[in-house]
């Protein structure tokens, strides 16, 4: 059975889960939104929890890259974190 969530509940584990990747990087909102190839404004809307805004495909592609972790883990979809894009 395949398990069916809305979009502020995707966009809330998103949320959650970039976070991680911020606070795992080390470095400065800035410069994490500069290496995924957004400003910094952007990144703060996407960790805004005032909206169910998700970030395009492509910057889901480029977090995923440049942080070494899943696109299935980032969306929320698997609880494995590494596995490739």
């Amino acid at each position: 059975m395949r398990l069916i969530m809305d979009k502020r509940a995707l966009a809330e584990l998103f949320r959650g889960r970039l976070l991680e990747l911020v606070t795992r990087s080390g470095v400065t909102h800035s410069a994490f939104a500069a290496g995924i190839g957004i400003d910094r404004s952007a990144l703060s809307q996407l960790l805004s929890g005032d909206s169910a805004r998700l970030p395009r495909v492509e910057t889901l592609l480029n977090i995923a890259e440049r942080h070494a972790v899943a696109l299935d883990w980032l969306l929320g979809i698997s609880l494995a974190s590494t596995g490739g894009i």
